[in-house]
Order: C-alpha cells, then sequence, then structure tokens
C-alpha cells in the first residue's frame, strides 16, 4: 500500500477522531482506513491510534509524529497546489530554436504580437541551424525543418512551405545586367546554399520550365540562407533563397526576383512547430502554440489574397 495514502489515512482519522468520518473525507471506504492505519503501524512498529467502539484517538507515542505528518502533508499539498498555479498562470520562460529561414520583419511582427499576447512570459529564441534534442532540457519548442528534430514522440506542425527563387539587388543588375534563361546564370556571380553545388563538380544543376539545365557559374559563394540573403542585399550577386525569408526585401524592391521558370534546388523548405508533448502542457506553452499557428495561418492567407495566386504554403495542422 502507498505509504503517503497511509499518513493520510492516519492523519484524517487522528483529525476527525473516525475512521468512518475520516473515510468519508478522503472518499473510501471505512475498512480501507482501517488497513491502511494498521499497515503504517506494522512499519514503523508503533501503535498511533488507541481504537474503542465509540472513538479514535492519538497514542502519546504518536503525538509528534503525528505533527510532522501534519507538515510534510501540507507541504507537499501546498508544492501541488503551487505547481498547478504555476502550469496555469501565463508566465515564466520558453526557450525556442528557430531556423534562419524566418529570420526577417514577419518574424519581427510575429514576435512583437506574442509579447503582446503573453507579455509576462520571458521569450528566448535561438538561431538554430543544426539537430535539436527537445528532450535534453536546452530548449523547449523548436520552428525548424523536418530533418533537424528526428524524435518519434514529439508534436509536429507545419507552419509553412516555401519554394526557393532567385534573385539580387538592383544595384546588382544595373552594373551586371539581367539573366535572361538559366543558361546566362554562367557569367554570374551564384550565391548557392551548400547543398546546390554538384559534389565534386563545378557545374550547378539548374531547372527551367521542367528541363534540366548544367550551369557553371564564373564565380560563387556557398553557406546558410542568412548569408547569403545578407550578400544578394549588399549587391554581391544572385542569390537562391526561400521565398519566405526574401518576402520582405521582394516586397520593399530590394530584392528583385529573377528566371520564375528556373530553380536550382528541386526541394522547398518546410518550417514545421515542435513540441515534445500534448497534454498537461504549461499555460505559456498553449498560448504559444496557439498563437504560432494562428500567426502562421493569417501570414498565409493574407500572402495568397496579395498576389492572387494558390495558397502554397501549408496552413498549421
Amino acid at each position: 500500500m502507498d505509504q503517503l495514502y497511509m499518513l493520510r489515512a492516519f492523519v484524517a482519522a487522528a483529525q476527525h477522531q473516525s475512521f468512518s468520518k475520516a473515510a468519508a473525507s478522503l472518499g473510501v471506504t471505512t475498512g480501507s482506513i482501517s488497513k491502511a492505519i494498521a499497515k503504517l503501524e506494522a512499519s514503523i512498529q508503533t501503535r498511533v491510534l488507541h481504537r474503542t467502539t465509540r472513538s479514535v484517538a492519538l497514542t502519546e507515542e504518536a503525538q509528534s509524529y503525528y505533527v510532522s505528518c501534519c507538515r510534510l502533508l501540507e507541504e507537499l499539498d501546498e508544492a501541488n497546489r503551487r505547481i498547478t498555479r504555476e502550469r496555469e498562470v501565463d508566465s515564466g520562460k520558453l526557450r525556442l530554436a528557430i531556423h534562419p529561414t524566418l529570420i526577417g520583419e514577419t518574424f519581427s511582427q510575429f514576435v512583437a504580437g506574442y509579447r503582446a499576447v503573453a507579455p509576462n512570459v520571458n521569450l528566448v529564441a535561438s538561431i538554430h541551424e543544426g539537430a535539436v534534442n527537445l528532450y535534453d532540457g536546452q530548449f523547449d519548442m523548436a520552428m525548424l525543418p523536418p530533418n533537424q528534430v528526428d524524435q518519434s514522440a514529439v508534436i509536429r506542425r507545419t507552419l509553412l512551405r516555401s519554394p526557393r527563387m532567385l534573385a539580387a539587388s538592383p544595384d546588382y543588375f544595373a552594373r551586371y545586367g539581367t539573366p535572361r534563361c538559366a543558361a546566362d546564370l554562367a557569367s554570374h556571380l551564384l550565391l548557392l546554399p551548400s547543398q546546390a553545388r554538384q559534389q565534386n563538380s563545378n557545374y550547378v544543376q539548374a531547372i527551367e520550365d521542367g528541363e534540366p539545365v548544367q550551369v557553371i557559374p564564373s564565380s560563387s559563394m556557398d553557406g546558410n540562407d542568412v548569408l547569403l540573403r545578407a550578400a544578394a542585399l549588399a549587391g554581391a550577386g544572385i542569390a537562391e533563397l526561400p521565398e519566405a525569408m526574401a518576402r520582405d526585401d521582394l516586397a520593399r524592391g530590394k530584392l528583385i526576383p529573377i528566371l520564375p521558370g528556373c530553380s536550382l534546388s528541386d526541394s522547398e523548405v518546410e518550417i514545421c512547430l515542435f513540441y515534445s508533448h500534448r497534454e498537461l502542457l504549461p499555460a505559456r506553452f498553449r498560448t504559444f502554440i496557439d498563437y504560432c499557428t494562428e500567426f502562421f495561418r493569417r501570414n498565409s492567407n493574407s500572402i495568397s489574397r496579395r498576389t492572387g495566386l494558390v495558397d502554397t504554403h501549408a496552413q498549421a495542422a
């Protein structure tokens, strides 16, 4: 029998001076109370209650033991109440891993909106490109591509899917001209994601209107999307970027898209929200999940209305 239950049965019987009243207060049978106290006495080798047909009273030996048990149970109950309150209060720290693709004005709007919804939550966001384990205590949640969170037990919700596109700054095109087809890319400096270049070769396999085209750029630079975007904005070359990442730059004319029928990578970028549990989440986690999925759903719908195109970004599951 659970020792904690035995202590609760003992304290209840001593307080009510009755097994039947103790049983009613705990929602159990009188026999259960009697059995629990008998087991407690056997385990500590001390009689704790005098029983008669009319009354129940503490033994002299159990006086100080009763006080200690009351204090222990009260501290435990207070700890339970405290952790329950904390789970229901929208405050505390939320450690979030985010992918570089998300960095931009849209994410700034996302953070500003979340702070308005949950002003007492300390959001700690870290740009992260490597694999994340949500059970090692470093992060509470992650907004990353699926291949970066490889745990079968985590919960996953798709926030967006974004194709990759080619773009450069107006200054770059003013100096070096605008490519009209994939073959023209050979005379430009290409800013490429590391996976775009064919292994152990100098060429890039482009897809133009569904047909493969080999491009050997005169110059190129490999890197992550954050570096490529910064280089493109500085006028260094033509970058292949996730459309979601370049969206704000395109809207402001800082980057200009080219060759809509051409891509250097055949894979789109998918960003998902990951968290480790579905049940008994703290309030700050539940609020973040709800806000996050709704924000990206609204953002996706807004893009569709502005462009008049069919929405290619997945709404949150």
